[in-house]
């Protein structure tokens, strides 16, 4: 009886199941019936997609056919199978998009190269000489063509030409210069002059001693580049720099200019823009700084580091050391900085667009004397480093400053360039001059046998352009007091910006200044006014008198 019930039971509810069941199967049923409502409405393919005509023009040739409406003009010549290469001009563009019946345009571009060589016509060059009489002339060298290969790449639109351009040229073979010597021997009175006067002429080293009339070749191979020039404190060995062709800017060498048979030693130093000097005593020791050579301006990125090379009189290295460690100090490190020695080689003196300061060249210790307040209106590939000189006594700097001594109250006054003294011992600087110009240049005397020293200075002829002005030259004592122009004199003509020399005599009066005027060494004595021109090569470039 238990049994039975527990039958019915189940049967009732699967009879529920089967009801429930039956139910939503007609709802199912009805809603397909609906159509487009429902679930399966979802599910409808609509119309057929909407063609439309394409027509395509290449090189005078016409295509014909369909793609759909909101395909790209690329997908279109894709469809059509059209051949387009990346540089041929299609329009409409690449990527619009098509809503109508279009016509796409296609010019086929291409390009060719070809190689051709062409004659490099030598250059005449022509060298002033003051040792050949006025007028007598000699060919130093022949010139000869050379030959460069050009590689030309020519574009065609639909196979009409509408561009040529050199894409690289290739030197085959150097056009070697004519050179020629002309005379210009001047009727100069020789000067006696102490030490000797070392200049560069047409790229190539002459020295002058004993007097101005005896002048000697040194170096005459025209690659004197005027970077680097210096002589040993023992007058016997000169140090210069010379241009190169390859990845360095320049390489150092040294001369033993008293042996009339020696030849250059080169010292295997190269990218030397800044500064290298002898140190005084018997030894060859160079005491240098260097630059990193780069594409961009201005050719280079300074070290602002300081090294010491000693070798031998052949040129072998003996030792080398690192006295100041690369840096990059400052806005404009990039540019450089500019050392001085001291006369005893013991202190290096430094002046970079910041501030100027000292080294002990023993220990390596940097100290900052004087902040500069940087000049910021070069927008250029230059930065301007302030003038220095060491004072005749030695004990301090005479050093030339923008605007405020404190170099820190900004200035916007073009005319507002100085000249400063420091002492080391008590590093507070004062002005001496003021509104001397951008490149003033202070180069302090040797102290006089009476004690006595001068300042000489470039000052602008018109100091609120002084960055293109002109200069003339003035003397004061070394308080900044008595200032007196000594060149030009009257209807004289004024100078490009440049470092002036003192001849290196204590005797005060037959000291002179030096400087380059119109391409010459000129002279003139600050206390008689007497000015004499010394050379007639109008080929000057640069000079040492040590």
């Amino acid at each position: 009886m238990i049994a039975v019930r527990i039958w019915y039971r189940v049967n009732q509810r699967q009879a529920r199941f089967l009801k429930r069941a039956l139910f939503f199967l007609m709802l199912f049923t009805v809603a397909v019936g609906a159509g487009g409502c429902g679930i399966l409405g979802s599910f409808s393919t609509g119309a057929a997609t909407e063609q439309i005509q394409v027509t395509v023009e290449q090189s005078g040739q016409i295509s014909r056919g369909t793609a759909q409406v909101g395909a790209t003009v690329r997908q279109a010549l894709e469809t059509m199978s059209v051949p387009v290469s990346v540089q041929d001009i299609v329009s409409p563009g690449r990527e619009t998009i098509l809503t109508e019946d279009t016509v796409i345009q296609v010019i086929v571009v291409t390009e060719e190269e070809s190689k051709s060589q062409r004659v490099l016509p030598y250059i005449s060059q022509t060298i002033r000489n003051e040792l050949l009489p006025e007028g007598e002339t000699y060919s130093i060298q022949s010139g000869r063509n050379g030959l460069e290969e050009l590689t030309t790449k020519s574009v065609y639109e639909d196979h009409l030409l509408v561009s040529q351009t050199i894409t690289s040229r290739v030197v085959v073979e150097e056009a070697i210069p004519e050179i020629l010597m002309i005379g210009v021997k001047a009727e100069h009175a020789p000067i006696q002059i102490p030490g000797k006067i070392i200049y560069i002429s047409n790229r190539s080293l002459w020295v002058m001693q004993n007097n101005t009339g005896e002048r000697i070749p040194l170096v005459t191979t025209g690659d004197v580049d005027g970077r680097i020039l210096d002589l040993s404190s023992n007058g016997e060995w000169l140090l210069f720099s010379r241009a190169t062709k390859e990845d360095e800017i320049n390489s150092l060498w040294m001369l033993h200019i008293s042996d009339w048979n020696a030849e250059p030693i080169s010292l295997r130093i190269s990218n030397v823009i800044h500064f290298a000097a002898w140190l005084p005593g018997d030894a060859l020791r160079v005491l240098y700084s260097t630059v990193i050579p780069q594409e961009s301006a201005p050719g280079w990125k300074a070290e602002n580091d300081l090294q010491l090379q000693v070798f031998s009189d052949t040129g072998m290295i003996l030792s080398k050391e690192t006295i100041l460690d690369a840096s990059e100090d400052g806005v404009y490190s990039w540019w450089g900085t500019d050392f001085l020695l001291s006369a005893d080689g013991k202190t290096v003196a430094y002046a970079n667009p910041g501030s100027i300061g000292v080294i002990d060249r023993l220990t390596g210790q940097k100290t900052p004397l004087a902040a500069i307040l940087p000049y910021e209106k070069t927008r250029s590939d230059w930065a301007w480093v302030p003038g220095i000189s060491w004072t005749a006594e030695q004990d301090g700097l005479v050093f030339s400053f923008h605007g405020d001594i404190s170099g820190v109250i900004e200035t916007f006054d073009p005319s507002d360039f100085n000249i400063g003294r420091i002492r080391i011992d008590l590093p507070i600087p004062e002005e001496i001059r003021s509104e001397s110009g951008l490149f003033s240049y202070p180069a302090a005397s040797p102290l006089f046998n009476n004690g006595n020293a001068l300042i000489a200075f470039l000052e602008a002829v018109t100091p609120a352009e002084s960055e293109s002005s002109q200069y003339r030259i003035l003397v004061m004592n070394a308080d900044g007091s008595n200032p007196q122009t000594v060149f030009p004199l009257e209807g004289g003509g004024y100078l490009s910006p440049q470092k002036i020399r003192w001849a290196p005599v204590t005797e005060q009066d037959q000291t002179w200044l030096s400087f380059i005027y119109q391409g010459n060494i000129w002279l003139v004595n600050p206390f008689t006014g007497i000015y004499n021109q010394i050379t007639s090569d109008q080929s000057i470039t640069g000079f040492i008198w040590e």
